[in-house]
């Protein structure tokens, strides 16, 4: 028995000493990624499941009075000491209809943090959902745009801060990835995308800049002058009269008779631009480009001809407005035309850029 003792004395002071000497530095362990998510809503739905810590209320929200007066009635959460941050929003289906849809306001919105010079996605009003990553800085952002079975539409904007701790800043990525592959699964389906794309969507995108629009079958819906305006896709068919490509081919004669042919297919037509050739930028290669103007009953139409190489087919785009009722008068005609022709011009530049 007192061996037993003195044996069993002896082991322990050595057993503490070796714990001692093993043991690792006791530092703060990165949360084991491979552990399951509890059950329950997604990671989309269930911003617990996401962060896998308890969510708390968001310090220093960014943009505050900005948010709040732009999409009030949101809800704002935030984990990993503030560097993980979610807000979402939902409305109903049944809004009263106008230019442009709360969807599309709302897509333009979510990605003002973007340099004025980046090509931002234009909402399609085609589209049930859609999802989009993009960098701030060195900031993360996911934003997702779903209407559910509810009739309601559901917007969440996600933003990720990398924690500078590389063992941290891995396991987020990882929990990061789990969120986006997630929300992929709302992207429309790649052939329904492909059959409503059109040449002119890239130069739509370009000419509305910053600026919020919305993408359809028909082309593009803006808003400029305090006035709706569409845009359509490139006419069907050729032009009946043929129009040289060259800038230094296009005579006077030439565009007189294209306007006396115009006058002929619209006889209750008002002319405000009689068919012009517009003046491109010197350092721009491009083809010449044409423009007319006219106002049928309350529509106030403007339409641009760019004649291809090669004997192509002419593209054509118009752009067209509903005057105000009892606003017909000289100075909003003038206003409205401005702003279908600087659309229109706009176009034009774009389209010399991309295709030319």
């Amino acid at each position: 028995m007192n061996r037993y003792l003195y044996w069993t004395r002896g082991l322990v002071p050595a057993a503490l000493l070796l714990s001692t000497i093993q043991a690792p530095a006791c530092v703060p362990a990165a949360p084991d990624s491979r552990r399951a998510l509890p059950p329950g809503p997604g990671v989309l739905d269930d911003f617990r499941a996401l962060a896998q810590q308890k969510p708390w209320t968001c310090r220093g929200e960014p943009a505050t009075t900005q948010v709040r007066s732009a999409w009030p009635n949101g809800k704002a959460e935030c984990a990993w000491q503030g560097r993980l941050r979610k807000r979402s929003w939902s409305w109903s289906d049944g809004a009263p209809p106008s230019c442009i849809s709360r969807q599309a306001r709302w897509w333009n919105w979510a990605q003002a943090g973007l340099p004025p010079a980046a090509l931002r996605s234009v909402w399609d009003r085609r589209w049930s959902s859609q999802v989009l990553r993009f960098a701030v800085g060195g900031e993360e952002r996911l934003i997702l745009l779903a209407r559910g079975g509810d009739d309601q539409w559901h917007a969440s904007e996600w933003r990720w801060n990398p924690n500078p701790r590389p063992a941290t800043r891995r396991w987020q990525e990882q929990r990061w990835k789990v969120l986006a592959a997630s929300a992929a699964r709302h992207q429309p389906p790649a052939d329904t995308v492909q059959a409503a794309t059109t040449p002119a969507q890239p130069v739509f995108r370009r000419v509305l800049g910053a600026r919020p629009g919305e993408l359809g079958a028909e082309g593009l819906a803006l808003e400029a002058a305090g006035l709706c305006l569409a845009v359509g896709n490139p006419l069907p068919g050729r032009a009946r009269l043929s129009l040289s490509y060259s800038p230094n081919d296009s005579r006077l004669e030439q565009r007189a008779a294209m306007h006396l042919q115009l006058s002929r297919q619209y006889p209750d037509a008002k002319w405000l631009t009689p068919f012009k050739m517009l003046d491109m930028p010197a350092n721009l290669p491009s083809g010449a480009k044409f423009l007319a103007t006219w106002v049928e009953g309350a529509a106030l139409n403007s339409q641009l001809w760019m004649p291809a190489k090669n004997d192509a087919a002419t593209v054509r785009l118009r752009a067209s407005t509903r005057l105000p009722r009892g606003q017909d008068n000289a100075a909003v005609l003038w206003q409205a035309r401005q702003a279908l022709e600087r659309e229109l011009a706009a176009v034009a530049l774009q389209w010399a850029a991309a295709y030319e």
